[in-house]
C-alpha cells in the first residue's frame, strides 16, 4: 500500500522530535539528524533503513557520551515533556483492551477491571483529536491478540491463475505453517496482510490482491486473464474438544486482469 506524503512527513517531524528529546534547547545537531532520518522514512530497502537508523544510534551514542564526560545531564523542555506525556496517554488509551462484547452491549453486568474497560472504550477512546493523533501519525496499535479474545480461525489461501491460451497454475500464496523459521520471520506480513485481504469488510483488497497474483505467475508471451481466490478456514476449538482436521474452502473471488494496469507493472518492476 502506497504510503502518504502527509504521514511520511508527520513521522518524520516526530521522530526528530524524539531524536533531540536528550538535549534539552540545544539544537545543534538538527540538520544532523534530519539527513540521517531522510534514510529511516523514504528509504525503498530494509538496507537503506538499517544503515540509517544505526547511523542515528552511532551519533546519539557518541554525543551522550561526550556529555556525561563533560558533566551536562539530558534535560527536556517542557513541550517536549508534554509531548511524550500526550503520547503516553494516547497509546495507552488505545491499546487498553475493548471489554467482553456482552459487557458492552449491556447483556452482562461487569466485574473488576471491567468498569475502568468499560470507561474507557465509551468515553476516552472516542475523543476525537485522540483518535486522529494516532491514526494520521500511524501510532495506534492494539495489543490484545491473547487476550481477551485471541484469534480463533486458522486460513490460508491459495489461488488458480487462468492463462490465455486456458492452461491453469495453482500458486500458494505464502502460509506460514508450511515455511521454515527463516522464513517465517521475513514473510510474516503476508499472513498479517491476508488478515485483511479475505476479510468481507475489506472488498477493495481483493482485486488489488489478485491482481499482484496475476503479475507474480506473468508470462508476457501467454498473460494471465483471470485470477480465482479461494479461501481456506477452519475454527480453533477449546483445549477439550477435539480440532477439526478438514478445512472449510470457498472461492471467494474471480478477478478478470487488467491488462493495463498489468502492463504497469512489468514497465515499474521488470
Amino acid at each position: 500500500m502506497r504510503k502518504s506524503p502527509l504521514r511520511s512527513v508527520y513521522v518524520f517531524l516526530v521522530g526528530l522530535l524524539l531524536l533531540i528529546l536528550p538535549y534539552g534547547n540545544n539544537f545543534e545537531d538538527l540538520f544532523l539528524h534530519a539527513g540521517l532520518a531522510i534514510p529511516v522514512v523514504v528509504g525503498i530497502t530494509t538496507a537503506v533503513r538499517t544503515i540509517g537508523v544505526t547511523l542515528m544510534l552511532l551519533h546519539l551514542w557518541a554525543k551522550d557520551k561526550a556529555r556525561r564526560q563533560a558533566g551536562e545531564k539530558p534535560n527536556a523542555p517542557w513541550y517536549i515533556k508534554a509531548f511524550v506525556v500526550f503520547h503516553l496517554f494516547c497509546i495507552t488509551v488505545w491499546a487498553t483492551p475493548a471489554p467482553q462484547e456482552a459487557v458492552r452491549t449491556g447483556k452482562a453486568k461487569p466485574l473488576g477491571s471491567d468498569y475502568l474497560l468499560v470507561w474507557n472504550d465509551r468515553y476516552l477512546k472516542t475523543i476525537q483529536p485522540l483518535r486522529t493523533y494516532l491514526f494520521v501519525s500511524g501510532f495506534w496499535q492494539y495489543w490484545d491478540m491473547f487476550a481477551p479474545n485471541p484469534a480463533q480461525i486458522d486460513f490460508w489461501v491459495d489461488s488458480e491463475v487462468i492463462y490465455r491460451d486456458g492452461t491453469k497454475k495453482y500458486y500458494l500464496y505464502p502460509r506460514m505453517f508450511l515455511l521454515p523459521l527463516p522464513n517465517k520471520y521475513a514473510q510474516e506480513r503476508y499472513r498479517k496482510y491476508f488478515e485483511r485481504a479475505n476479510d468481507e469488510g475489506y472488498t477493495y483488497l481483493w482485486p488489488l490482491f489478485a491482481r499482484r497474483i496475476a503479475y507474480l505467475n506473468d508470462n508476457p508471451k501467454n498473460p494471465p486473464v483471470s485470477v480465482r481466490l479461494t479461501r481456506h478456514w477452519y475454527q480453533v476449538m477449546p483445549p477439550d474438544k477435539p480440532q477439526w482436521k478438514d478445512y472449510n474452502k470457498f472461492m471467494y473471488y474471480e478477478y478478470a486482469v487488467d491488462q493495463k494496469e498489468l502492463q504497469k507493472m512489468r514497465n515499474m518492476w521488470p
